[in-house]
Order: C-alpha cells, then structure tokens, then sequence
C-alpha cells in the first residue's frame, strides 16, 4: 500500500464514521478528484491561542518545512518570494468537519453530497524552506479559523489539491481518530508530509 493510501483511508473512514455514505466517499477522496496532499501533526506552536498547552507560545501560524513546501510553491517560485509578501489561497473546508472538531451537534442532509465551505487562507514565507500557513489569521475565512479552533497539539491538518481548480481542501482530524487507524503514524510519516498522487484512469 502506497503512503498515501493510508491517509485517504484515514480521510475516508473519518467522514464514513461521520455518517456519510461509503461509495461518494470512496469516490470523492480519490486521485481522480485530488493531485496532492500534506499532512500536518500539528505541534503547540501551530495551534491557535486558546487551544495552547504552552501558552508562552505566541506563534499561531503553521510553519511547513520540508518537501512539503511544494504544495505551495515549485522550487524556483520559492527563491523569487519575498517573505515580505503575504498572499492569499483559496481554501474550502466541510462544515460538518468543523461541527465535528467543535462538538457541535449536527444532522447530514444528504449523505452522498457534502456541504463545502470555500474562502480564503494566507500563506507567507519566512526563508526558502519555509512556509507559513495561516500566516494573518484577521484575513483568513471565518471557515478556515473555525476548523483550527477544533485542533490541538498532535491533530492532524490535512490538505488536499484538486486537480482542476485553483483551491484545496482542508481537513482536521483528532489525534484520537487517527491513532485508532494508524497507531503507528509518528513512526510512518514526518511532521509534514507531502505526496503527490497518482492520476488514474478517468
């Protein structure tokens, strides 16, 4: 099994246990809907404010480091940034994902169709091995700010690419979740993981 299998698993058995149906999950967390991913285990200083173990940590955007980098950006627009520049991306977000994270109650409307949430996050660089998401938070969607107050130190972030459109999808899942699934995972994967997915058949 490919590395990155087990992370869309982990993706589909999260919105499967949610109550959505098997074969739109299946379908939808597929290579034919996304071209890419990052996974995120989130460290306290990538938390927001409130959800800090260790609150003489002031930092709240998420630093990506890594080959995870070129998710955002291939190698010769990183040595062009300059970590002055703050820019914007489009971002979408399941607002069942977020009630989840937030332990509010909800009901699905339709188990085969999920309610997304699209708006923006910001991005900034700080050197040409890092990135920084979620770099303002004042100019990111209300959705994206909710989905990060449902995460906590050693959550996962999880984001996904779509192969055609401009936007990628962001997905918390609870450390309690995903080490039911994958018990191993500081093991198996880096702090942030980046795959590219393979494009299939159509």
């Amino acid at each position: 099994m490919a590395a990155y299998d087990s992370l869309l698993d982990l993706i589909k058995n999260y919105f499967i246990d949610m109550g959505y149906a098997y074969e739109y999950i299946d379908s939808f967390f597929s290579e034919r809907i996304f071209s890419e991913l990052i996974s995120i285990r989130l460290a306290n200083a990538n938390v927001m404010i409130k959800n800090k173990t260790d609150r003489k940590s002031h930092q709240t955007h998420i630093a990506i480091t890594g080959e995870a980098v070129n998710f955002f950006y291939n190698e010769s627009e990183i040595h062009e940034k300059d970590n002055a520049v703050v820019e914007k991306r489009n971002v979408a977000v399941s607002s069942d994902n977020i009630n989840e994270l937030l332990g509010k109650e909800f009901s699905i409307d339709d188990v085969n169709d999920m309610e997304i949430l699209e708006g923006v996050v910001t991005v900034g660089t700080r050197t040409q091995k890092q990135v920084q998401l979620s770099k303002r938070n004042s100019e990111n969607s209300v959705f994206f700010n909710s989905l990060r107050l449902g995460l906590f130190e050693n959550d996962l972030l999880i984001l996904l690419k779509y192969r055609e459109k401009d936007c990628f999808l962001a997905i918390g899942i609870p450390q309690t979740f995903y080490l039911d699934y994958i018990p191993n995972y500081a093991k198996k994967y880096e702090t942030n993981t980046y795959l590219m997915l393979p494009r299939i058949n159509q």
